[in-house]
């Protein structure tokens, strides 16, 4: 979960990578060590092949959207954030702005006015600027909702986003040099030995937990509603889970991390559960895209979501 240059999700995680949904072959859960054999006969060989290929097609079509979501969906674009104090604070690349932007951005954007909850901007006179498409010429309250209170002035935009109690400007520019040099996600090759079957255990009553964010000093508030148990590499696994509309989350550290995948953890999402079950697939574990760009804010994995076992699935980290 993510806050950064788009919001597809609630406040805290504006990351939805893949919209349509895919049928893939049912699979027993993982028991034997990453690298073994898979257990179990199979009854008819070429089924059994055709049902892979299959799979792993669908898996290749879920990275490319994801890849795909990276390189257009705002995220390499972000090129600044900024914590915004209450009363007025005025934003452009002039050095004695509030909000000091790169020194390609308008010199004068406007003014931000905050008073507790309610944020305002006043635009300045002569850039075109827009809010959510429409011109804007006079002081206009701005929304922190996801897909809302978008403040554009030709290649530069900002919108305003909530992070725990503290609201902070993101900076995109559409002319970002990280969007031309972008080379794309790498991946682990498919195995189906990674996508395993859970027990969903629910707590006696919803938590609502401060979840610390990377490169920031504000939490935000997560709503926790059971934990994941399931086997992996030799070893029963327990992961928390965070419950963001109709999916759950998860984030997961384990011995590839600093070894090949994002040091500080990867993040999963998975069905809700039904009948106490709920399947988990390593195979489309991601990097949070802070990863690839420091301005987006993600929430740091809890400490007991450390597996000690390599899950040598999903998508590696080039360390660039």
């Amino acid at each position: 979960m993510q806050v950064g240059a788009v919001t597809r999700l609630p406040p805290w995680r504006t990351l939805a990578i893949v919209a349509a949904a895919l049928a893939l072959l049912p699979l027993p859960a993982v028991t034997a060590a990453a690298g073994a054999a898979p257990t179990g006969v199979v009854a008819n060989a070429g089924a059994a092949n055709a049902g892979a290929a299959d799979y792993a097609t669908a898996i290749g079509k879920w990275r490319e959207e994801f890849d795909a979501d990276v390189r257009s969906g705002g995220w390499l674009a972000l090129v600044g954030r900024y914590e915004l104090a209450e009363g007025e604070s005025s934003i452009g690349s002039d050095a004695m702005s509030t909000l000091v932007l790169p020194e390609a951005a308008p010199p004068h954007l406007g003014r931000l006015r905050r008073h507790g909850r309610w944020i305002g901007f006043e635009p300045a006179a002569g850039l075109g600027i827009t809010l959510d498409g429409t011109p804007l010429e006079e002081l206009a309250q701005l929304a922190t909702r996801r897909g809302e209170g978008r403040v554009r002035s030709g290649r530069w935009s900002f919108a305003v986003r909530q992070v725990g109690d503290d609201y902070y400007a993101l900076v995109q520019n559409n002319d970002n040099p990280a969007i031309e040099a972008f080379k794309g996600t790498s991946w682990f090759a498919v195995d189906p030995r990674y996508r395993v079957t859970a027990s969903f255990v629910a707590y006696a009553s919803p938590e609502r937990r401060a979840v610390p964010m990377m490169h920031i000093d504000s939490r935000e508030f997560m709503s926790s509603d059971g934990a994941v148990i399931f086997r992996l590499g030799g070893r029963t696994q327990k992961l928390r889970t965070f419950t963001t509309g109709d999916s759950l989350f998860v984030m997961f550290r384990d011995r590839t991390n600093g070894h090949g995948t994002y040091g500080g953890g990867r993040f999963l999402e998975a069905p809700l559960p039904s009948g106490g079950r709920v399947t988990l697939d390593f195979n489309k574990a991601f990097n949070p895209y802070c990863s690839v760009n420091n301005y987006v804010i993600c929430p740091v994995v809890p400490a007991e979501n450390t597996m000690a076992v390599r899950v040598a699935a999903g998508e590696k980290y080039p360390g660039e």
